[in-house]
């Protein structure tokens, strides 16, 4: 169950992704707006300084997506989801916390905290000066935190964000590109497509992203790749004069197909292969069928 809803967490495209994930940051703040009461008032500087602090401790989280393949062939993804959604909560309750502090000490009340969570208007709140210079209920700040200090702090977490954002951004694509030429990852990458969306859909994907044609050796090269429900049709053109299918053929093919480890998710799922060999004048030479149960699976 938990897997399930992590594939669908993850399967979202990049808009619907941020939204849930800016949705999560409101859920921790209506929390921290219902649940925190306190009279403290924060200054700009050090309120600065907490936001980024907030901001690159939810960067660092985001680490945890260098583990979205073995993850994936181990069926903890969703560890790395929960990570994530926890991640986006406790910032949006860490952050009203502070922009409610922030607000009494511009305004005089926490009613405008919310512009924290508002873009562009989250510069008013942070860039209001303080209602009074002096008061009782200022919270308590280390000198590092306060005035320019306070500021070149805050401006060194927020590169340190960034260039944690970056880093795993970075290495997030290599793991892109991995998982198209490492066997491992590639296995990987077909149990997650199984699990999150059936073995026909996995099967569709493979058939729809396949870039044919696709030269396999000198004499050899898959034309089409096709799906059809749990079947997946290969064809391969063969250039050879008068080509024939010997058993000793069939058999090589076979034991070819059953080698190759990004398939062995989708037999043990039940797919099968069927192999169809053509001449170079569009003659077919024959087919090739391979099953689960002649991979031994």
């Amino acid at each position: 169950m938990l897997e399930e809803l992590a594939f669908r967490f993850v399967n979202q495209d990049e808009s619907s992704l941020n939204a849930t994930s800016y949705g999560l940051v409101l859920i921790g703040a209506v929390i921290a707006a219902f649940t925190v009461r306190s009279n403290t008032e924060m200054a700009r500087a050090p309120y600065f300084a907490y936001s980024m602090l907030i901001f690159l401790l939810v960067s660092a989280t985001q680490i945890v997506w260098l583990q979205s393949l073995p993850a994936m062939a181990g069926g903890y993804l969703w560890v790395l989801v929960l990570v994530s959604v926890t991640a986006s909560i406790l910032s949006g309750f860490f952050l009203c916390g502070i922009a409610k502090a922030r607000a009494r000490d511009a305004y005089g009340n926490a009613r405008l905290a919310a512009l924290a969570f508002i873009p562009l208007a989250n510069f008013w709140l942070l860039l209001t000066p303080s209602k009074n210079a002096v008061s009782a209920n200022r919270t308590p700040t280390i000198p590092l935190l306060t005035g320019v200090n306070g500021v070149l702090i805050g401006f060194i977490l927020l590169i340190g964000a960034i260039g944690i954002g970056g880093f795993v951004n970075i290495q997030q694509e290599k793991l892109g590109q991995q998982a198209q030429t490492d066997p491992v990852a590639m296995q990987a990458g077909m149990e997650f497509l199984i699990r999150s969306g059936g073995l026909e859909r996995a099967l569709k994907s493979m058939a729809e992203q396949a870039e044919t044609p696709f030269v396999v050796d000198e004499i050899t090269t898959i034309a089409r790749i096709e799906a059809d429900g749990t079947q997946l049709r290969r064809t391969f053109v063969v250039d050879l004069e008068n080509g024939t299918m010997t058993d000793e053929f069939r058999q090589g093919s076979r034991s070819q197909v059953c080698a190759n480890q990004p398939f062995k998710p989708l037999f043990r799922a039940g797919a099968n292969f069927h192999e169809i060999y053509v001449g170079r004048d569009g003659r077919e030479i024959g087919t090739v069928v391979v099953t689960p149960q002649d991979c031994g699976l």
